[in-house]
């Protein structure tokens, strides 16, 4: 509806989304800034956020090989920053000078069939292309439960894709160790699909352009910088505070 390429079962709304996000990518101006010294060459990615209840806001996502931060753009002493080798993520809050450290490792495992979960994919030739290929729109389903929805762009940013990739296997992890700690109402079948079982099923196969689900969250790649020298101490923890590990909490 709405737009020829538009993907079937998709809302209006979800179309015009789509289409100003292909549009916007279209015609998206690329930085070109060598690293020297104190810099380091960043890709940077605005994504617009919401949670349900809270009007949308801006995050900015810097990734390199080895780290990927996120935060609110202004360089704040709240961030989140991800050690892609160490395969750790760092929650660094300001206001009480302290960082909680999230650790990766835990194996995950083959989802039980009773969970009857699929992605389902489609693909429209007709639609802007992104990184010279069409877009692609997925839906991960427990049984005929649609869990999640997401467009993204395969072949684009594979790079930076990986990094996100491996942030979200850590966030895995660390859902799996407190999963006995989550109450059993709330371990429906899309919440360990989403969570556990199939918390990389668009990022394993493209960028990720836009993703919503029935809940109300929602995020949508509004703007790209490539090549930008940004200072490297963005990617540095800072040395003065209380470090508390989950597994200590």
């Amino acid at each position: 509806p709405g737009e020829a390429w538009c993907f079937q079962r998709l809302n209006d709304c979800d179309c015009m989304t789509i289409k100003s996000i292909l549009l916007g990518l279209l015609i998206m101006l690329v930085s070109s800034v060598r690293a020297d010294g104190d810099n380091v060459s960043a890709t940077i990615l605005w994504y617009a956020e919401q949670e349900p209840g809270v009007d949308p806001y801006r995050m900015r996502y810097l990734v390199t090989p080895d780290f990927l931060r996120s935060d609110d753009g202004v360089d704040s002493e709240n961030f989140l920053l991800f050690d892609r080798k160490r395969k750790t993520i760092y929650s660094v809050v300001g206001e009480n000078r302290s960082i909680l450290q999230i650790d990766g490792g835990v194996e995950t495992y083959a989802a039980p069939q009773e969970l009857a979960m699929r992605v389902e994919t489609r693909a429209d030739t007709q639609a802007p292309k992104v990184g010279g290929r069409p877009p692609v729109a997925l839906e991960l389903l427990a049984g005929e439960t649609v869990c999640k929805s997401a467009v993204i762009a395969p072949g684009f940013l594979d790079d930076e894709r990986e990094v996100f990739r491996d942030f979200s296997h850590v966030v895995a992890a660390q859902q799996a160790r407190t999963m006995n700690n989550t109450p059993p109402e709330l371990r429906t079948h899309c919440f360990l699909a989403r969570y556990l079982y199939a918390h990389d099923f668009h990022l394993a196969e493209g960028m990720l352009l836009a993703e919503w689900s029935p809940s109300g969250e929602r995020r949508e790649l509004v703007d790209i910088e490539e090549h930008v020298a940004v200072p490297s101490s963005l990617f540095v923890l800072p040395d003065d505070y209380a470090v508390v590990r989950t597994s200590e909490r």
